[in-house]
């Protein structure tokens, strides 16, 4: 299984690397990124340079769904893909169908489908399969067996799988069409600025401002579900499907990518989730090596559920 790590300044690209990186993602502003963290446009090339001077691959997200750009504003985006193209960008991460279309079949990089545009089933990987996707960026509430019939899929098409990392991840959507992160979508007590994610510091009773249940003597059960919305929107823990169990299996199951994708973190917290990857990736290869799949499951998930993941 190799990394793929997230960046969001040149400056990370070579300690990365040392870390154990085994190809680079990034966005940009101007290219209809997801979410913030995003690296400067005009670096963009020499981010592809020095990726492939590392011996690295390098993908470029472009992977809102709401593409919501002037006819303008989509001409001048599809003319910097396809210098970034040009240039020898590895591949392209998109989420909106439209942008798969109008991309397919015209790139020497290569389309990656993001989780943004979450596939759960084998039926949605063949829909975008025809689109001439070489990766699916499986959305991480999706359970390994539930999983199986699409990595049969994905396997007998020559496509590859990759899952986000399930310690610094953190996010709480359901699919990429969640629009919880947005203003208008909540109540807080503080502001939040546009575009960040539902992984907010709370305090203690501080997410919502007010609940009113529609029926007065439903009004005991505010509490519990005050403390549910408010566990699920700060990720006080990983969700439901997101542990380390569900990562040996999708590991056993062949998956061949495994992704950290914060680019808001520090650069050097950057550094040590990379190399935690790493030993997590290596502690299950050792495991697996010398035992049955079930009792390497076993040994994985306890030695996991003791590992503070490097004081994160």
């Amino acid at each position: 299984m190799k990394i793929v790590s997230c960046f969001s300044a040149l400056r990370e690209l070579e300690p990365l690397a040392r870390a154990g990186a085994d190809e680079f993602y990034t966005a940009a502003e101007g290219l209809l990124p997801f979410s913030s963290g995003t690296l400067p446009p005009e670096h963009l090339p020499r981010a592809v340079k020095e990726a492939h001077r590392l011996g690295r691959r390098i993908s470029i997200a472009v992977n809102t769904l709401l593409a919501t750009a002037t006819v303008r504003q989509l001409a001048a985006i599809e003319r910097r893909v396809l210098a970034l193209d040009a240039l020898g960008a590895d591949a392209f991460i998109f989420g909106n169908p439209y942008l798969l279309a109008k991309f397919s079949g015209r790139l020497k990089a290569q389309l990656h489908l993001s989780s943004l545009q979450p596939v759960f089933n084998s039926l949605s990987a063949a829909f975008f399969a025809r689109f001439g996707v070489s990766r699916i960026i499986l959305p991480n509430q999706l359970a390994p067996a539930e999983a199986a019939r699409l990595l049969a899929f994905c396997r007998r098409r020559g496509i590859e799988t990759e899952i986000f990392d399930y310690r610094f991840f953190g996010c709480a959507y359901v699919n990429g069409r969640c629009q919880l992160h947005r203003p208008g979508h909540y109540t807080l007590r503080e502001e939040m600025s546009e575009g960040m994610l539902c992984r907010i510091n709370a305090r203690p009773g501080g997410l919502v401002r007010a609940l009113r249940p529609d029926e007065p003597a439903r009004a005991r059960e505010l509490p519990r579900l005050a403390a549910r919305l408010e566990r699920r929107f700060t990720c006080g823990g990983a969700p439901r499907l997101s542990n380390a169990a569900a990562f040996f299996d999708f590991y056993s199951a062949g998956v061949q990518y495994l992704k950290y994708g914060i680019r808001q973190d520090a650069p050097e917290v950057k550094v040590r989730k990379v190399g935690e990857l790493r030993r997590m990736i290596a502690l299950a290869a050792r495991l697996a090596a010398g035992r049955s799949r079930a009792a390497a499951r076993r040994a994985f998930a306890a030695e996991m559920s003791g590992w503070n993941g490097g004081g994160f």
